[in-house]
């Protein structure tokens, strides 16, 4: 065993015994994390705050990103466990014996394979999980598909739903005004707006919206309102975003990207109890 291949053994396995891979919810710690690789494969190293865990994910793509914000957004979805690893080691070995494929190695030294998501979904029948591996069409190349069937008969195996989403299967509109609204979830990520200044103003913002009826365009209104009601700049859109990435307000997601310079429709989505949203 090379030096470098026994490296890496030890790193996994202290992955291992620090829990990565394991618990659920704002309690799992993915496998492979955005500080383990100094430079990604393609350049997308990304930390991003959980809308269902409240954890911060880590991302090694581009189109893995993309396919978070799109999971975040779904309803259905209780849970994102990104870099999910194979495990144990032995079985992923022994699978890709039987369909006569080499196994990922670093220097002949076998390594622990990782699938992109994990994800549970709340269905009629009760809650599940389903594997989806992400990747550019003009990236599953033969040995990327071999990979995969080790990943695919891995999972079937357990019977779990598995198979690869391609740029194509991901809804860029919508996940683009995600990304819009993104950082916005949180309250503390804007230090001039607390919970009791969105519930003094949510209402009396909503019909500032309202009345527009979309023929202003976002930053002008935006920009009136702060100065109208004597706001530092930028809280009445920072305001617009929370109430969207909450669904307390909702707009039509997937058909126009949200511009700053074009106007917005939106609407009410859900009530807004005050006794849930100021603890």
């Amino acid at each position: 065993m090379s030096k470098r291949g026994e490296r890496k053994k030890v790193l996994q396995s202290n992955y291992i015994k620090k829990g990565r891979g394991q618990g659920v919810g704002e309690n799992y710690q993915p496998f492979i994390q955005a500080h383990d690789n100094k430079i990604a494969s393609e350049g997308w190293l990304t930390r991003h705050k959980g809308w269902k865990t409240g954890r911060i994910h880590h991302t090694l793509s581009e189109h893995e990103r993309k396919y978070l914000y799109y999971c975040e957004w779904l309803d259905g979805v209780t849970d994102i466990r990104e870099q999910w690893p194979l495990l144990p080691l032995e079985k992923t070995i022994e699978i890709a014996e039987q369909l006569g494929i080499k196994h990922p190695h670093i220097d002949s030294t076998p390594v622990v394979m990782t699938t992109d998501f994990r994800i549970t979904l709340q269905t009629k029948e009760g809650s599940r999980d389903v594997i989806r591996t992400i990747k550019p069409r003009e990236k599953l190349s033969d040995r990327t598909l071999e990979l995969f069937e080790i990943e695919r008969v891995y999972f079937t195996e357990q019977g779990i739903d598995w198979c690869i989403v391609t740029e194509d299967k991901i809804p860029h509109i919508l996940v683009k005004n995600v990304e819009w609204m993104a950082n916005a979830k949180y309250l503390d990520a804007q230090p001039i707006v607390n919970e009791e200044l969105v519930w003094l103003l949510h209402d009396d913002l909503y019909e500032v919206f309202a009345k527009d009826a979309g023929r202003t365009s976002l930053m002008n209104l935006c920009v009136r309102t702060d100065h109208e009601y004597r706001l530092q700049k930028g809280t009445c859109l920072f305001i617009l975003q929370h109430m969207l990435a909450n669904k307390f307000w909702g707009m039509v997601m997937n058909k126009h990207i949200i511009r700053e310079s074009e106007p917005l429709i939106v609407f009410k989505n859900k009530p807004m109890q005050r006794s849930s949203y100021l603890a």
